[in-house]
């Protein structure tokens, strides 16, 4: 009985650090937004030309036009210059799967096709932002 209350405390303090932890990186992202420096946004993207697979990497959100940069290679993909936001809907259960339930998927359309993109709730703002063109 003593192990399981020591397992759920030790348990309880990770979750609470790496929460801090997740919260910190999000407002040092924000401030460096706030100020014109560069950003990238995590995010995991999904288009018919890379496979139709879900891939992680970051958004670049102060290049012109939006840039994403894959979590593994060291290659950037320019996204379209005329892509642009269509809808915002919460995870399916089959894509809750491969992604962060918890995440919401961005539907974007272009002259190339079309382009899912799945980002946190809490970097969502600035991602439709940098669509929209704002």
């Amino acid at each position: 009985m003593l192990e399981f209350v020591i397992d759920c405390v030790v348990l309880g303090v990770v979750g609470s650090l790496v929460g801090v932890l997740i919260r910190r990186r999000h407002r040092q992202r924000s401030a460096r937004a706030a100020a014109g420096a560069p950003t990238g946004i995590p995010c995991m993207i999904k288009r018919p030309s890379h496979g139709n697979r879900w891939r992680p990497g970051q958004l670049l959100t102060h290049a012109t036009p939006l840039t994403w940069r894959p979590a593994y290679g060291t290659s950037t993909v320019v996204l379209p210059d005329d892509l642009h936001l269509t809808a915002v809907r919460a995870v399916s259960t089959r894509e809750g799967l491969v992604i962060n339930p918890g995440s919401r998927v961005v539907e974007c359309a272009s002259s190339d096709g079309s382009a899912l993109i799945a980002v946190m709730p809490m970097d969502l703002e600035q991602v439709t932002g940098a669509l929209s063109g704002e």
